[in-house]
């Protein structure tokens, strides 16, 4: 790269971490720093929602579903977008209503601390492993564009994350997304134009040339439903349920939409976020088609038709897209585009070190090991919980590395998203048992019910060939089953007691 690229990329970095410390002022108690004083504007609380749902792992994965197969990832979409109208309706209008600082504090007021200390835990666990993944794939950028060995990239992403999250709490958290928002999707428009302009074809014959290799296609209803998992079935009702799940019980996703002043407005930022995160997801699929086009017309021999050879052979098909940005583009617009790439990976780090420093020290450290502590005592706390969880999370992303190097031909996105289906599914059942059950039951029910569901997901991934879209539709049915048996049992004990009573 340039000293030009260079000189971008840092810039972008430098002013991520003066936006922290500048937004760190009047940071008073726990409100203010995982919860920016509920005033954040619902436009900016939307973008944030945007920038970590499309993560890293968009903005390589979805080229790379683009480039070696079609359009069929937006099923996933259709499935996603009906889930938020109802998590709108029914989660947020619930959170706001109880002023809970996590979306476990629900669980809490719904079950006792019993339920709402394992949802947590599960939480934390779930994201941990979610986020050390994305990790990973954002560090793949680094490795590729400035040949840095995998475990240095994965640190200095973590090390800047870190850095202006425990500066700038909530707060920077959202308004770095939002600027990494606007990076992220002109990086890929840039991409998207440069690409377009490097085809020797015009933009029918581009048209016509996708349409000859089916690479239009949306639906996919071959193969088997339970086997493949872009299936429409799996995607649709896969993509319902992983969405119900991450943006209604993961507090990674749902602590922005609570930064707001009130519930209209979480509710208008969590629904319209399904709008635009699909336009986005739509960009990066169709920079994937343009890849695609353009290596099948560049000349035999051509140095970088060799390269997409080589690594459709070794199953990396995300790195090429990397390879086009730091060896096509001209010098600054690199930058520029790489500064996406580091903006996509900041957007879901620094938002998943908040909200799990936000559940640490709410759900676990303030009830059980210092109840009554002072504003300031638990902010100095939260801080070093964004240090600890930082330091795992990297940790987790150097495992990651040793998997994928294990088995490369998992594309990006399976890694990104399958790995929440182990987890995710036990939490939907307990919040969908805390909206459909109006009896408070038995927390043992809940607890065995999660561990049940997380038994069931590991056991089908490992002795089926099942598609991962349904593993967290079995975790929430485990969990349900389980834990409305518990609340019937309940509700039976309690009945034999009442006759007691009476007699």
């Amino acid at each position: 790269m340039s000293v030009l690229d260079w000189l971008v990329i840092a810039a972008y970095l430098a002013g991520t971490i003066g936006l922290g410390l500048w937004l760190s002022r009047k940071q008073e108690n726990l409100e203010d720093y995982f919860l920016g004083g509920r005033a954040i504007p619902w436009w900016a609380a939307l973008l944030s929602l945007v920038a970590t749902t499309i993560s890293a792992a968009t903005f390589l994965g979805a080229p790379e579903q683009g480039y070696i197969r079609d359009m069929t990832y937006l099923q996933f979409s259709l499935g996603s977008i009906a889930a938020q109208f109802v998590l709108a309706a029914v989660f947020v209008a619930a959170f706001y209503r109880y002023r809970v600082y996590t979306v476990y504090g629900y669980l809490t007021l719904r079950f006792g601390m019993p339920t709402q200390t394992t949802s947590a835990a599960v939480f934390l666990v779930g994201r941990l492993f979610a986020s050390g993944a994305r990790l990973f794939i954002a560090a793949i950028a680094i490795e590729v564009a400035t040949g840095l060995d995998m475990a240095t990239s994965i640190v200095v992403l973590g090390v800047v994350a870190v850095a202006y999250t425990r500066i700038g709490g909530i707060k920077a958290v959202i308004w770095t997304d939002v600027l990494q928002a606007v990076i992220l999707v002109g990086g890929g428009a840039i991409a998207l134009m440069s690409l377009l302009a490097d085809t020797p074809l015009s933009l029918g014959q581009v048209i016509d040339y996708l349409s000859a290799h089916d690479k239009f296609r949306i639906v996919d209803s071959g193969d088997s439903a339970l086997i493949n998992p872009y299936h429409i079935l799996p995607a649709v009702v896969g993509g319902f349920f992983l969405t119900m799940a991450t943006h209604g019980t993961d507090h990674d996703m749902v602590q922005r939409i609570l930064t707001c002043s009130e519930s209209r407005d979480g509710q208008r930022s969590m629904w319209m976020s399904s709008f635009v995160g699909l336009a986005v997801t739509v960009l990066f699929l169709v920079v994937g088609q343009m890849l695609f086009v353009w290596v099948a017309h560049l000349p035999e021999g051509d140095a970088m038709r060799v390269l997409a050879a080589e690594l459709r052979e070794t199953g990396k098909n995300g790195h090429f897209f990397l390879y086009y940005i730091v060896h096509q583009l001209p010098p600054g617009i690199t930058g520029l585009v790489l500064a996406a790439v580091f903006a996509a990976a900041m957007s879901s780090l620094d938002s998943a070190l908040s909200a799990m420093s936000a559940t640490v020290v709410t759900d676990l450290y303030a009830p059980y090991l210092k109840p009554g502590g002072t504003p300031a005592h638990y902010l100095r706390v939260s801080r070093a919980a964004t240090v600890l969880i930082g330091i795992l999370l990297v940790g987790v992303a150097l495992l990651v590395v040793h998997y994928y190097e294990s088995n490369p031909q998992t594309d990006l996105l399976s890694i990104a998203l399958g790995v929440m289906t182990f987890f995710y599914g036990a939490l939907l059942g307990i919040f969908l048992i805390g909206f459909i059950s109006r009896t408070r039951g038995a927390s043992w029910s809940n607890l065995l019910g999660a561990a049940l569901s997380i038994a069931a997901v590991v056991a089908v991934k490992y002795n089926t060939e099942v598609g991962w879209p349904w593993f967290i539709v079995i975790g929430t049915l485990v969990t349900m089953a389980v834990g409305m048996l518990g609340r019937t049992a309940a509700d039976v004990v309690a009945g034999f007691a009442r006759a007691d009573e009476e007699c």
